[in-house]
C-alpha cells in the first residue's frame, strides 16, 4: 500500500490530471500522518537495533552490512535507498539505514513523504503534517524522535521556505539530539542526517555562529564508538563543507585534527566514509587545506594507512577512496605537496607491483574480478 504513493510520486507530470491531483490532495490529512508512523522501527527492529548498538559499544567486529562501498561523490542528494546501491549517490543516507540494504516501510514512507512534498509543496503537507510532527519531536520515546526528525528532513526539499522560519527553534534541538550522551545511536544518527538536509540554511543565515555550532557538533561525535554515527557525521560533515565551500576555512584545523583521530579508530565501512569526506573538503574548500601546516597535519597520516594497508593487501578496496582523495589533495596543495611526492610515487608503485604480483598467480587473467583491479587503476 506505501509503495502505491511512491509509484505515484513517480510518475511524469504528463500523467497526472487535475481530478487526481485533487483526489489525491484530499486525502493527505489522512495519508501523511500515517506515513509518518510507517516511519518508526517496528519492535522487532528496536530490538536487533539494540543489540548492535551494544556489539559497537564493546567494539565488536564490522558486520557483512558495514562492508558496502562508499564512492567519493557529491552527498547532497537524498535518496532512500539501500547503502548498497551502486548508483552515484549510494551511502548518503547510512544514517537512515538500519534494514541491511532490504527495501522496508520506514524507507518507502519517508521516499513518499518526500516525494510528495515535492509535488505538492507545503500549503498542501504541513497543514496536516505539523501536528503530529510536533508531537513526536517532544514524544518521551526516542524512537518516536527520531522518526520525526527522518521526516522532518523529508520534507526540506519541498518545503524548505516555510519551514525555515522554525528553524531557528529546529537547529538547536537537532544538535542537543546529536551531542546527548543520552541519545540513542539511531537518534545522534538521524538527528546528523537532518542537520546536513537543512545545511544550506545555516550557511545562508547570516550568523556564522550557526555553522560553527554545527561543525562543532560534527566534529564532536567524529569519535562516537558506534559505526552508523561515525559514518553519519562524516557524511554530515561532507556535506556541510560542500554547502559552505571556502567558509569552512576558520574550522580547518580542529576538523584535521579530529578527523586524523578517526583515521585511527575507524574500521572498514567508517574509514571509508571519511576518506570520502576528506575528498570531498579538497575538492570544495580550495587552496586553504594546503596552506602552512595543515597538509603536514593529515598527509602523513593518510600516507601512513596506505602503508599499513597496501603491505597486508595492495588490492584492498579501502585504498580506492584512500588515493582519491590524495589525489584531490595533491592538486589542490600544488607545489605545498612536494614534501610528500617521492614518498606518494613510491606507495602508487608498490600498489600497482603487488596488485600485478596477486593477478599473477591467477590461472585466468578472466577470472580477476574488475573491481578487485580497480585500486591498481587508480595508482
Amino acid at each position: 500500500a506505501c509503495d502505491f504513493w511512491l509509484t505515484f510520486a513517480s510518475l511524469d507530470e504528463d500523467s497526472y490530471d487535475d481530478e487526481m491531483m485533487g483526489c489525491v490532495a484530499q486525502s493527505l490529512p489522512q495519508l501523511l500522518p500515517v506515513l509518518l508512523k510507517g516511519m518508526v522501527y517496528p519492535p522487532d527492529k528496536i530490538e536487533e537495533l539494540l543489540e548492535d548498538n551494544a556489539i559497537d559499544e564493546r567494539g565488536g567486529d564490522d558486520r557483512q552490512q558495514d562492508l558496502a562501498p562508499v564512492f567519493h561523490s557529491a552527498k547532497t542528494k537524498g535518496q532512500y535507498d539501500s547503502d548498497d546501491d551502486d548508483s552515484e549517490d549510494g551511502g548518503s543516507d547510512d544514517e537512515m539505514d538500519d534494514d541491511d540494504g532490504e527495501w522496508s516501510l520506514r524507507k518507502c514512507s519517508a521516499a513518499s513523504l518526500d516525494s510528495l512534498a515535492g509535488i505538492f509543496g507545503a500549503s498542501y503537507v504541513l497543514p496536516p503534517l505539523l501536528p503530529a510532527l510536533q508531537e513526536g519531536l517532544r514524544h518521551s520515546d526516542q524512537w518516536f524522535r527520531e522518526a520525526s526528525i527522518l521526516a522532518l528532513g523529508a520534507i526540506s526539499d519541498g518545503c524548505m521556505a516555510e519551514i525555515t522560519p522554525h528553524l531557528p527553534q529546529l537547529h538547536p534541538f537537532l544538535l542537543s539530539q546529536l551531542t546527548s550522551q543520552d541519545s540513542l545511536p539511531q537518534l545522534r544518527c538521524i538527528s546528523a542526517w537532518a542537520l546536513g538536509r537543512y545545511a544550506s540554511w545555516t550557511v545562508t543565515a547570516d550568523d556564522p555562529s550557526l555553522v560553527a555550532c554545527s561543525i562543532e557538533a560534527l566534529v564532536g561525535r567524529l569519535l562516537d564508538r558506534n559505526k552508523k554515527v561515525q559514518v553519519a557525521t562524516c557524511s554530515a560533515l561532507g556535506v556541510y563543507v560542500e554547502v559552505a565551500g571556502d567558509l569552512m576555512t576558520p574550522y580547518l584545523e580542529p576538523v584535521y585534527r579530529a578527523l586524523m583521530e578517526a583515521l585511527q579508530l575507524y574500521r572498514t565501512r567508517s574509514i571509508l566514509c571519511l576518506f570520502d569526506t576528506l575528498g570531498v573538503m579538497a575538492d570544495n574548500i580550495g587552496a586553504a587545506i594546503g596552506e602552512g601546516p595543515l597538509p603536514g597535519m593529515y598527509v602523513p597520516p593518510i600516507l601512513k594507512r596506505w602503508n599499513d594497508i597496501g603491505r597486508e593487501n595492495p588490492m584492498d578496496r579501502s585504498l580506492l577512496p584512500l588515493m582519491e582523495c590524495l589525489g584531490s589533495v595533491t592538486v589542490v596543495c600544488g607545489m605545498n605537496y612536494q614534501p610528500w611526492a617521492v614518498e606518494t610515487f613510491e606507495m602508487a608503485m608498490s600498489t600497482i607491483e603487488g596488485s600485478m604480483l596477486i593477478i599473477s598467480h591467477y590461472n585466468d587473467i578472466s577470472d580477476v574480478d574488475d573491481e578487485l583491479a580497480d585500486p591498481m587503476i587508480c595508482a
